[in-house]
């Protein structure tokens, strides 16, 4: 009987050791993927800036197509009305 109670209190003993050494290295790897995010995060600022600046100059380019758009229209209007006044 004495030697089961061994047994026993050595299988527990070992049991809290795993489990001690398997918290640790969970704790590890949740440090590791935080540093890994955290890593990802600053490299994706850099990649955010620039497409940001992108879209900034997309948006400026159309403005322009749109206001040239406009000033052809308008000259052709123009146009249209004089030579319909000088016609008549």
């Amino acid at each position: 009987m004495e030697d089961q109670i061994k047994n026993l209190k050595d299988y527990i003993g070992e049991r809290f050791e795993n489990h001690e050494q398997l918290e640790a290295l969970r704790f590890q790897r949740i440090d590791e993927l935080i540093t890994q995010f955290g890593k990802e995060i600053d490299s994706n600022e850099g990649t955010i800036k620039r497409v940001h600046s992108r879209v900034d100059r997309i948006e400026a380019s159309i403005k322009t197509v749109k206001s040239v758009g406009v000033a052809i229209s308008g000259a052709v209007a123009t146009v249209g009305a004089w030579f319909g006044i000088t016609n008549k």
